[in-house]
C-alpha cells in the first residue's frame, strides 16, 4: 500500500460516521461485554474474527461478511477491527479486575488458522484479519499487551539480555504517545494512555528522588535500589549533567533560559542560527574541546544555515523556532522519521564519539529551549524503538542505554523533579 493510499483510506474512514454495518458490530460487542464474562466474550471474538466460519448471531455475521466484501475493505477493515478491539479494551481498562482480559483478547491474533476454508466469505475475512496483524494498529495493540501481562517469577523471567526490547516499553513513558496510539485512536484511548504515562512518570520520579536521597544520606531507610539499568556511577554522572551545573555556574535549564532571552534580541533568523549552534555545542566543547570546531560541528552549522533559508531575513517567531528544532532533532536522532527506512547514522556516531550522557544532553538542550519540540523528540525515539522492538536487548545495547538516559533527562527537567546534584 502506498502512503497516499493510506492517507486516502484514513480520510475516507473519518470523513463519515460509522456505517450501519459497523454499528452492528460495535453494538454487539458493547452488549456482549455487559452481559457476559470476559472469557466468554473473548471466545466469541475468536469465533467471529479468527475462525470466521459462521456465528450464532446471523445479523452480526451478515454485517461482517458484507463489510469484508466492500471494495475498500483491504484499506479500511483494519480500522473497524481495531475499534472492535477497543470497544472491549477501554471499559476493561477502567476496572482492574478485568485487566487480565486485555492481553487475552489481543492474543487471539497470535494463533491464526493456517488452512483456508472453502467458503469465499470466510476466506476473505481470514485474509483481512491476517493483514490486520501486519498493521500499525495491531503493532500498537501488541505493545499495549505488555502493560497487562502478569509479571513472571524470578526463575521464569528472561535475563535482560534475552528480553525483547519491545517487552520493556512500560519502562519508558516518553514513548507511550507515539508507540501506543495510532491515527485512529479514540479520545478514550488517548486518555487511558495519558493515565498510564502519568503514573509511570510519577513512579520513576519518586524512585529517582528516593534513590538519590538515600545515597546522600537524607534517608535512614535500607539502601534503595537503583531504579534504572545504569550502574550507580553512570546514573550519578547522568543526573549531575542533566540537572547539575555543567560549567560550574549554570544548569542545563539555566543555560536554556539564558538563550531564550538572548534569542529574542537577534535581528534575524540568519543571525540566530549561528548562535544556536554555539548554544548546543558549548557544553560539549567544555568537556570535549575538539567539538569547538570539529567536523561534526561544522556540518551542524552548515545544516542549520541551509535550514528554512527562505526565512533568513525575518525575525524569529514560533513557527520558525519549532520547525527549526524539529529539523535539528531529525538531523541528530533519526533522519526521515516518517519513512519506512529511517536513518540514524549521525546519532550512532555521536554515541560512539562522546557517549550517551553528552549526546542526550545535546538533545535535552533543544527541548529545554523549545518545549513545543519535545513531542517530536519523543516521536523520533519511538521510531527507533518501533524499528528495533523485535530484537533482544543484547543486540541493541546502545538503544537500551539511550532510552535509560532519555528517561532520566526528561524526568529530571520536566514535571517538578527535585534533585540535588552531587557536589
Amino acid at each position: 500500500m502506498s502512503l497516499w493510499d493510506s492517507i486516502d483510506s484514513w480520510s475516507n474512514y473519518t470523513s463519515a460516521p460509522p456505517s450501519k454495518l459497523e454499528e452492528v458490530l460495535y453494538q454487539h460487542w458493547q452488549e456482549s461485554r455487559q452481559s457476559e464474562p470476559p472469557d466468554q466474550v473473548i471466545a466469541r471474538f475468536r469465533k467471529l474474527f479468527v475462525e470466521a466460519l459462521g456465528y450464532p448471531d446471523p445479523e452480526v455475521w451478515s454485517a461482517l461478511t458484507s463489510l469484508a466484501q466492500r471494495s475498500h475493505a483491504d484499506r479500511q477493515f483494519k480500522y473497524t477491527l481495531n475499534r472492535c478491539c477497543y470497544t472491549l479494551i477501554n471499559p476493561w481498562y477502567t476496572e482492574a479486575r478485568y485487566h487480565w482480559a486485555i492481553p487475552e483478547l489481543i492474543s487471539v491474533f497470535e494463533d491464526l488458522p493456517e488452512a483456508m476454508p472453502y467458503s469465499l466469505e470466510s476466506k476473505k475475512i481470514r485474509a483481512l484479519v491476517r493483514d490486520f496483524t501486519t498493521s500499525d494498529q495491531y503493532a500498537t495493540l501488541s505493545r499495549l499487551k505488555q502493560f497487562f501481562l502478569e509479571p513472571k517469577t524470578t526463575d521464569q523471567a528472561p535475563s535482560l539480555e534475552e528480553e525483547l526490547l519491545g517487552q520493556r516499553i512500560r519502562h519508558y513513558p516518553f514513548l507511550y504517545d507515539n508507540s501506543l496510539l495510532t491515527k485512529d485512536s479514540s479520545q478514550e484511548q488517548k486518555q487511558n494512555v495519558l493515565d498510564l504515562r502519568r503514573k509511570a512518570e510519577k513512579d520513576l520520579r519518586l524512585n529517582l528522588i528516593r534513590y538519590q536521597s538515600n545515597l546522600q544520606g537524607h534517608s535512614r531507610k535500607a539502601r534503595v535500589v537503583n531504579p534504572t539499568l545504569l550502574n550507580d556511577h553512570t546514573l550519578s554522572d547522568a543526573l549531575n549533567h542533566y540537572t547539575g551545573k555543567f560549567d560550574g555556574h549554570r544548569t542545563q535549564k539555566d543555560w536554556a533560559s539564558w538563550f531564550v532571552t538572548f534569542s529574542k534580541t537577534t535581528r534575524s533568523f540568519r543571525d540566530f542560527k549561528d548562535e544556536f549552534v554555539e548554544y548546543l555545542i558549548q557544553p560539549i566543547a567544555a568537556i570535549e574541546p575538539k567539538y569547538a570546531d570539529n567536523h561534526f560541528t561544522r556540518q551542524l552549522r552548515t545544516y542549520l544555515r541551509d535550514t528554512l533559508s527562505d526565512f533568513d531575513d525575518q525575525r524569529l517567531n514560533d513557527f520558525i523556532l519549532v520547525e527549526t528544532c524539529r529539523k535539528i532533532l531529525n538531523y541528530l536522532v533519526v533522519d526521515r522519521p516518517l519513512n519506512k527506512r529511517p536513518e540514524f547514522r549521525t546519532f550512532r556516531y555521536l554515541l560512539n564519539d562522546i557517549g550517551h550522557t553528552l549526546t542526550v544532553g545535546l538533545l535535552l538542550r533543544v527541548v529545554l529551549f523549545c518545549s513545543m519540540a519535545r513531542p517530536w523528540l519523543e516521536r523520533c525515539f519511538s521510531v527507533l524503538f518501533n524499528l528495533h522492538e523485535q530484537k533482544h536487548c543484547k543486540e541493541v545495547p546502545w538503544l537500551v542505554e539511550t532510552l535509560e538516559h532519555t528517561n532520566i533527562a526528561l524526568i529530571s527537567n520536566f514535571g517538578g523533579f527535585s534533585y540535588l546534584a552531587t557536589p
